[in-house]
């Protein structure tokens, strides 16, 4: 029998360059681990993005993000929805339906830049 998928709260190590600096920049943020391959973060504003687990680095203390390595992520832009975003409960959208909505936008972006 196989075990059922709980989703969880993780950390996202975001590891860049500043813009202006040029300095190396490590930000850790909250986010949503939502399927086994599915890691959901709210952005700020009126933006969500999920990444691929695969595509991270997974350690002790969370997943890290290197954007040098510019791992794949599919954003959602909701600013029509009229909602406060960082109240959204990643859980509830991790339902099936939605998962799968975002291994499509994933598997499109992957068709489109063949």
């Amino acid at each position: 029998m196989m075990k059922k998928f709980s989703q969880k709260m993780v950390k996202l190590h975001w590891h860049g360059v500043a813009f202006d600096t040029g300095l190396p920049i490590h930000e850790v943020s909250d986010a949503w681990l939502m399927s086994p391959d599915i890691i959901g973060k709210y952005m700020g504003g009126d933006e969500l993005a999920f990444y691929e687990v695969d595509s991270l680095e997974r350690q002790d203390d969370g997943f890290h993000l290197y954007e040098d390595n510019h791992p794949r992520f599919f954003m959602v832009g909701t600013s029509k929805v009229g909602t406060d975003l960082s109240k959204i409960n990643f859980p509830e959208l991790a339902n099936m339906s939605f998962v799968d909505y975002i291994r499509i936008g994933f598997s499109l972006e992957r068709e489109g830049s063949r």
